[in-house]
């Protein structure tokens, strides 16, 4: 499960002024799992003004004068900071008078109480207009037609389910161990929907739940990372799986990169490849969720973790890594750059960060993060390289990103740290390192995922990729397409009327 205190009820959080506005803006993403980028603010308070418009959003001054509107209007946040605050009706309010966090509040003015909310699925259906409207259009497309979900099992996910069984689909849903949240599967499986995932699930079972998912003999997959497309084109894991298999979508960069050289036998929907996408799900929906999580863990007590100053390797300059470096500069962080690509290097450097090799950057990195979603791309020998107590994580992931297993093989012994998510790593002469979620993708297996605005698109392309499959399916050749560019822009359209508030991403 995902850490889900606030901050502590009554603390100060304000050893200085970004640390104070890091805590209140973590609060509102644990609590709402909303955007931060492109969503408009209230607040009066400098430091919190500052820092919410390093992460991208619109911030404006609250107006409480004679005359002037009394409540905010839309999806806006309002951070009240003053003495006697209180929930505004209409917006979700952030809570700290007199600089104490008190809660987040939503705009009917009912406590948000994050992930463990049971009302956490129907939060985040409220939240994904761009979704539920590519549903609801194909909607006379999907009685009786089989669908099976091999994504991120938490609440976006399960309101994606929902909406396509209820449109009249069959629906399974498919999630790996450590990308499964147990409450979220139980609650589909009320519903009656064919869930096949379990958070404790050995990788001998987890196996054994792909053979039983792809057992339904789905026509229509939609997959994120591709295992479940591979897997249904192995005859000796799931013999029947490709005879009823029509069409898949593929929603990452690392589950694209192995299709690309896969003797596929069914059309598939590079749906990654879609601007609506990737420009948006991995530069600001993982570089949000990824440093969010991050903080949560390092510092479960909300009072401030200290990463103004530090210095922070971000190794791969692709989208995700951009969204990363970004907000780790916002956040106060010194960011060096480790990109191969010449052209992505010098992005990096003319976006005003240090460029340097691995092993320069691990010399001195208080934290390392990669965001390559390629193997080893933490060697032994950054590992090696790290100063004491420096932090390990990977935004998104694949499996073996930090070669844990190299370094174990070399008598480093890998412990439970006491705090949730976080292990010891150490090496034969006692250096320590923290590594975050054993090296998993530390956004989804100890955060919530991406925020619920950035899953509405990237699900919306989900959908739009499953319309393009269902009407013209039988006339794609097998192998990989791309999504035409007007289901492309349809989504972003109706993702940037919703954000606005309009009314209209119907």
């Amino acid at each position: 499960m995902p850490p889900t205190r606030q901050p502590r009820e009554g603390s100060s959080a304000s050893l200085n002024g970004m640390t104070h506005a890091q805590v209140l803006l973590r609060a509102y993403a644990r609590a709402t799992n909303m955007l931060i980028a492109g969503r408009r603010f209230i607040t009066s308070d400098g430091e919190l003004t500052a820092l919410l418009e390093a992460f991208g959003a619109q911030v404006i001054t609250p107006d409480y004068s004679e005359g002037a509107p009394s409540t905010p209007t839309g999806l806006d946040v309002i951070f009240d900071l003053d003495e006697g605050a209180f929930p505004r009706p209409g917006a979700i309010t952030v809570l700290a008078p007199g600089g104490s966090f008190q809660g987040v509040y939503a705009p009917d003015t009912s406590l948000l109480r994050g992930p463990e909310d049971p009302e956490r699925i129907a939060w985040a259906r409220m939240h994904m207009p761009v979704t539920e409207a590519a549903v609801r259009r194909i909607a006379h497309l999907l009685p009786g037609r089989r669908i099976g979900l091999a994504l991120v099992l938490e609440p976006k996910t399960a309101a994606l389910a929902l909406m396509l069984a209820e449109a009249g689909a069959e629906v399974s849903v498919f999630g790996h161990a450590s990308e499964t949240r147990d409450d979220v599967a139980d609650a589909l499986r009320r519903e009656g929907l064919k869930v096949f995932a379990d958070s404790q699930a050995t990788p001998e079972q987890e196996n054994a739940l792909a053979r039983e998912f792809l057992a339904e003999d789905n026509e229509y997959l939609l997959d994120d990372g591709s295992h479940l497309i591979r897997m249904a084109h192995d005859p000796g894991r799931a013999p029947t799986a490709l005879s009823a298999l029509r069409g898949a979508a593929e929603e990452t960069t690392s589950g694209l990169r192995p299709l690309r050289h896969f003797p596929l036998r069914v059309p598939v929907i590079a749906s990654n490849d879609a601007r609506s996408k990737t420009l948006f799900d991995n530069a600001y929906g993982t570089g949000q969720s990824c440093w969010t999580t991050v903080l949560d863990i390092i510092d479960p007590d909300g009072l401030g973790a200290p990463i103004p100053g530090m210095t922070v390797g971000i190794i791969g300059y692709g989208d995700v890594g951009k969204g990363c470096a970004r907000f780790a500069r916002a956040l106060g962080a010194r960011v060096s750059v480790v990109e191969l690509d010449p052209v992505r290097a010098l992005q990096a450097r003319m976006d005003g960060f240090a460029v340097a090799s691995l092993s320069e950057v691990a010399s001195t990195a208080g934290l390392l993060m990669s965001a390559t979603g390629e193997p080893s791309t933490i060697p032994l020998c950054a590992l090696e390289a790290l100063p004491e107590d420096a932090i390990v994580t990977v935004a998104g992931g694949v499996v073996g990103e930090v070669e844990i297993e190299q370094a174990l093989a070399a008598g480093w012994t890998l412990t439970e740290a006491g705090p949730a998510h976080i292990q010891h790593l150490r090496d034969p002469n006692g250096k320590s390192l923290r590594l975050l979620e054993k090296g998993e993708g530390i956004n989804y297996t100890a955060g919530e995922g991406n925020p619920i605005e950035i899953m509405d698109m990237s699900f919306g392309v989900q959908v739009a990729a499953l319309t393009e499959l269902l009407l013209h399916g039988d006339e794609l050749e097998p192998g990989l397409h791309n999504l035409p560019i007007q289901a492309d822009n349809a989504v972003a359209q109706a993702a940037l009327d919703a954000l606005r508030g309009a009314g209209n991403a119907q």
